[in-house]
């Protein structure tokens, strides 16, 4: 269940993040990538106490890590444009 509020929430934060204007963008965005931190420890987790199998944390950690890696380049993209 904590899980799913998360994802709906990191959702929710990418969304509200891609409406704001620059200004707002990169505090929600930063919000956004710590979400998505605890949702990468919660699965791990999961796996580790055999919650999950290897095969699905392995699919989720994965696309857990290209989520993440895409909302660090947008944060740097904001950081920049804000810097010009």
């Amino acid at each position: 269940m904590e899980i799913e509020r998360l994802c709906i929430n990191i959702l929710s934060l990418a969304i509200e993040g891609s409406f704001q204007i620059k200004i707002l963008k990169k505090p929600t965005l930063e919000r956004l990538r710590v979400k998505i931190g605890v949702l990468q420890n919660l699965i791990r987790t999961e796996n580790e106490l055999l919650i999950i199998d290897d095969k699905t944390y392995i699919r989720l950690s994965t696309k857990l890590f290209e989520i993440s890696k895409e909302a660090t380049n947008w944060i740097n993209y904001v950081a920049r444009s804000q810097n010009i």
